[in-house]
C-alpha cells in the first residue's frame, strides 16, 4: 500500500528529474550509501564522519519533511510517520516500530529492522549516523510547526552493526 502510494507520487518532470512532488529523487543502491559513510570514516575518522553524515541527514529530512507535510497535507507525528514509512518503501529497513511518543517534551523512540546497518555486518559499534540526524530534522520540523523552538538530540541505543537484533534511536528535545 505504502510503495503503491509513493508510485503514484513519483513522476518525470518537464527536465527528465524524477521527482516525488516538487522535490528531486534518485534511485541507488543501500551499498553505496555504506560505501559513502565508510570512505567518509577512512578520510576524516569516525567522529568526523558521523557528523558529517549527522548533519546532512538532519538538514535534508528537515526539509523533505516540510516537503512531505505539504505534499500530504500533514501535521505533527503524521509527518514522521509518513516519513519513516515512505523510507521503509524506498529500502532504508523493512518495518519501522514508534515505540514511544510525546509532543511534551518532544521526545520519540523508534526500532528499525533490517537497516542499511546491515552492510556494515558486526562492527561492534552504531553506524546509523546519517538516520539519527534524519531523526532529528523531522522532530525539529514537527516541533517548529508546533510553534516550539527547541534543539533536538538522538542517540542511537541498538544497532545492528553492533550485534544488536535491530536499530534504536531516541530521540528529545535538548533542556536548555
Amino acid at each position: 500500500m505504502a510503495l503503491q502510494e509513493l508510485l503514484s507520487q513519483l513522476r518525470l518532470d518537464e527536465a527528465g528529474r524524477l521527482v516525488l512532488g516538487d522535490v528531486p529523487m534518485i534511485i541507488t543502491t543501500r551499498e553505496f550509501v555504506a560505501l559513502v559513510q565508510k570512505v567518509a570514516e577512512e578520510v576524516l575518522g569516525d567522529m568526523g564522519a558521523a557528523t558529517l553524515m549527522y548533519r546532512a541527514g538532519s538538514q535534508s529530512a528537515y526539509d523533505f519533511a516540510k516537503a512531505q507535510a505539504r505534499l500530504f497535507g500533514l501535521k505533527g507525528f503524521e509527518i514522521l510517520e509518513k516519513y519513516l514509512t515512505m523510507a521503509g518503501v524506498r529500502g532504508w529497513w523493512s518495518r519501522f516500530e514508534i515505540v514511544e511518543r510525546s509532543e511534551e517534551p518532544l521526545r520519540v523512540v523508534v526500532r528499525f529492522w533490517n537497516t542499511i546497518a546491515e552492510e556494515w555486518g558486526n562492527v561492534g559499534r552504531p553506524v546509523c549516523h546519517l538516520w539519527r540526524g534524519c531523526l532529528a530534522g523531522i522532530l525539529k520540523y514537527i516541533a517548529e510547526s508546533m510553534g516550539k523552538e527547541v534543539e533536538i538530540r538522538v542517540r542511537e541505543t541498538a544497532c545492528i552493526a553492533k550485534g544488536d537484533e535491530y536499530c534504536e534511536m531516541v530521540a528529545e528535545e535538548v533542556k536548555g
